[in-house]
């Protein structure tokens, strides 16, 4: 992945493939799996090869703006401050894909994650949602779910999030 112009036409190749193939899904997973690694391991060179330099982030909910969040980060630079901001609040946090629903150019991830809150040392477990929105093979928009649920309502995915558990287990 140090090959930013490879894995983007890599990534368009396999946006082209038809939701729900599996070798689409395997492929998607495996992707995440390295993100994920990358991301715990504050790796953000490598995640960013996969965010568009324009691209937006967006936190749904009131949970994080209650912490402190902002609503909305642009760009890689908007990328590195949430980051920056998101480890200033747990203390090493592990991030497991558990489950995954293709949308074509779409992604929808449910996220483990796990850690220690940085300020009261307590050890927190939830379920988070997160959509990825690609064009030209990189991620142009990321809407952060800090409640999977809410993701699942917000999009009417219903028996679709269920199958795509069902199909992780």
């Amino acid at each position: 992945m140090r090959a930013p112009g490879l894995f983007r036409q890599l990534v368009k190749l396999m946006l082209a493939l038809p939701p729900g193939l599996g070798a689409k899904r395997r492929l998607v997973k495996s992707f995440l799996a390295r993100g994920f690694k990358a991301l715990a391991r504050a790796d953000y060179e490598l995640v960013l090869l996969t965010y568009d330099a324009d691209m937006e982030i967006t936190n749904v909910g009131d949970d994080a703006l209650a912490v402190g969040f902002a609503e909305r980060y642009h760009g890689h630079q908007g990328y590195l401050d949430l980051m920056r901001h998101w480890h200033a609040a747990w203390l090493r946090p592990r991030y497991a894909p558990e489950a995954v629903i293709d949308l074509g150019d779409r992604f929808v991830v449910r996220i483990k994650l796990t850690g220690r809150g940085a300020s009261s040392g307590a050890e927190v477990a939830q379920t988070c949602g997160c959509v990825l929105d690609f064009a030209h093979g990189a991620v142009v928009r990321m809407h952060i779910y800090w409640d999977w649920s809410e993701c699942v309502e917000a999009l009417g995915l219903g028996d679709r999030a269920t199958a795509a558990a069902s199909a992780s287990a």
